[in-house]
């Protein structure tokens, strides 16, 4: 599959279909890094829901799923081997394979972030799970 036949997502803020535009991802595996071309999703029309800075741009989970795929090949063709697991979360068992991007508004990202205190706001959210 190409990135061009994902399906652009709705934005959040205004319903419009959203575009893609080009973006580089890396990959960093010890001293090892890759460059993934890849894209984010751009509605031109709106701003950040956090900076108010335009254009909003976001990541769907397809988009996600597709730059994931296609890093891991290019890794198997540069380095001739699977790409290996990320290193973040590596204290965590068992390891954490799924994302789940979520859009929240400002007024919910400061409760977020008054009750989270020092933890981060992925530890906070999967503490309260």
């Amino acid at each position: 599959m190409l990135l061009t036949d994902l399906t652009p997502p709705e934005c959040t803020e205004c319903g419009q279909l959203a575009r893609l535009v080009p973006y580089v991802r890396s990959y960093r595996r010890g001293g090892r890094v890759l460059a993934v071309e890849s894209g984010t999703w751009e509605c031109a029309g709106c701003p950040d829901p956090l900076t108010g800075a335009r254009p909003f741009r976001f990541a769907d989970a397809p988009l996600l799923r597709w730059t994931d795929a296609r890093a891991a090949e290019l890794w198997s063709e540069r380095f001739g081997e699977p790409l290996p697991p990320s290193e973040r979360g590596k204290r965590s068992k068992p390891p954490r394979t799924e994302r789940v991007p979520v859009m929240l508004t400002r007024a919910e990202l400061a409760r977020l972030d008054a009750k989270r205190g020092d933890l981060t706001r992925s530890d906070y959210l999967r503490k309260a799970i």
